[in-house]
């Protein structure tokens, strides 16, 4: 507020002995006053709006911190998810890892007390073994609801029965050409023999 004085309030009678200047003087005097109280709810307005404003900036930042906050606890959560997720895969691949080589020890094992008498045996048992942990292996890799697993197993059964009668014409055909290769062998060695005595 203004430091000026309040002008004294005069009954009408003194109003009426006012002289034209004084009246203008208590005229100024109050327009001054005015004036000032004036500015000073203009001044307040202006603190106002800039106090409004602030807090309408701190409302918003606060909002957006709570977004960003939001946002980091959902990315959290999904990481640790996700974290979950593959701890879960890398224990199943150890377990599988461990199935294998497991395995593997035990056709060592097999391979090295197997019978030598039969050595086409144990290299047919082998290469199956083999083939079939690949097959498992291979298999697994599949979605077990995927139309693509009955066509698998299916070419599986397709190749075990092609391999079999495969191994089974090759035996047969090695047992029979094996004492013709000897006769052969035998009869070039004793042409050559004859031919270099004639010599």
């Amino acid at each position: 507020m203004s430091s000026s004085p309040i002008p004294e309030t005069r009954t009408p009678v003194e109003h009426d002995k006012l002289g034209r200047e004084e009246l203008l003087a208590l005229l100024r005097d109050v327009t001054t006053q005015r004036d000032a109280l004036l500015s000073q709810f203009e001044a307040m307005a202006v603190q106002v709006d800039e106090s409004a404003r602030e807090i309408a900036a701190d409302v918003l930042d606060a909002q957006e911190n709570a977004k960003r906050a939001e946002r980091y606890e959902h990315r959290a959560e999904e990481e640790a998810t996700h974290v979950a997720a593959l701890s879960r895969q890398l224990d199943d691949e150890r377990r599988k890892s461990a199935e294998i080589a497991a395995e593997f020890a035990r056709f060592r094992d097999a391979a090295a007390h197997a019978p030598v008498e039969d050595p086409w045996g144990v290299l047919w048992r082998a290469i199956s073994q083999i083939a079939g942990d690949w097959v498992a292996w291979a298999r697994a890799k599949i979605p077990p609801d995927s139309s693509l697993l009955p066509w698998f197993d299916r070419a599986v059964e397709f190749v075990k029965v092609v391999l079999r009668v495969g191994w089974k014409c090759g035996a047969a055909f090695f047992e029979w050409a094996k004492p013709r290769v000897v006769d052969l062998w035998k009869w070039l060695r004793s042409e050559a023999a004859g031919r270099t005595s004639k010599e």
